[in-house]
């Protein structure tokens, strides 16, 4: 912004009125918002604050006031306040907020013209209504659309989990298997010799599974017979230190 702009202190004003046959105006306050810790949203240069927006004032009414007056805007946001709104204009350019701190304070902005239509009362309660209602075909539409997106993702998912079903499997049998659990026609297809090698692993799992219950078999039976020399030892120890005290005297000379 030019340095003379950087002077502005406090608020400058311009009118509004609703229509040509109002005779009441309505004064609004604004000037260029910028602070220490500028918002995103609100971009630094390109943005005007603006007080005292009337009730029934809308976003769109007020965007083309400010593209007639001054140029494009990119955003009118509105801060939820009771009544009287506070209101950021964001213009696409720094020129446009340049045009719009110039307005002059004798401007008398009409709202509701050819151009600019501000509606009010029950027109404007009708036409919020009116809008929440959506149309069929188009809906419709937009559904058919989303499923043939939705039917085409799925079908390439298919084509390439099978093509790297094919390019996993090697000489030595290995398959490439997704930890995720894949039902219907999420599952991938199986070939005849894919269910061989899974069979045949499974046999190799029980045989294996077999030979280790024997070898734990052999294990316990190994265990119970130690245990079993033990405490033949042991009774053999202890018959010898009994026989070796019954032959123990008393000599003390």
């Amino acid at each position: 912004m030019k340095s003379d702009k950087q002077n502005h202190r406090g608020f400058k004003t311009f009118w509004i009125r609703f229509d040509k046959e109002s005779t009441d105006k309505h004064q609004l306050f604004f000037k260029e918002h910028c602070i220490r810790k500028q918002e995103s949203e609100h971009p630094k240069g390109r943005t005007l604050f603006v007080l005292n927006v009337p009730p029934y004032v809308t976003t769109e009414v007020l965007k083309n006031v400010f593209i007639q007056l001054c140029g494009i805007v990119s955003n009118v946001l509105f801060i939820n306040v009771k009544g009287f709104k506070v209101v950021y204009v964001v213009f696409e350019k720094e020129s446009a907020l340049e045009k719009a701190l110039k307005l002059s304070a004798n401007t008398v902005i009409t709202l509701n013209n050819k151009d600019n239509v501000c509606l009010t009362g029950v027109t404007k309660w009708c036409k919020e209504y009116n809008d929440t209602i959506h149309n069929e075909d188009e809906m419709k539409k937009e559904v058919e659309d989303y499923m043939h997106d939705y039917d085409r993702q799925i079908a390439d998912k298919i084509a390439n989990e099978k093509a790297m079903e094919e390019r996993t499997e090697d000489n030595d049998g290995w398959i490439t298997v997704s930890g995720q659990k894949k039902r219907g026609q999420f599952a991938l297809s199986r070939k005849e010799s894919t269910i061989n090698k899974v069979q045949h692993k499974e046999e190799q799992k029980n045989i294996k599974k077999q030979l280790l219950n024997f070898y734990t078999f052999q294990i316990r039976e190994n265990k119970k017979q130690n245990l079993a020399e033990l405490r033949k030892k042991f009774e053999l120890d202890k018959k010898r230190l009994q026989d070796l005290k019954s032959k123990r005297t008393f000599k003390p000379f």
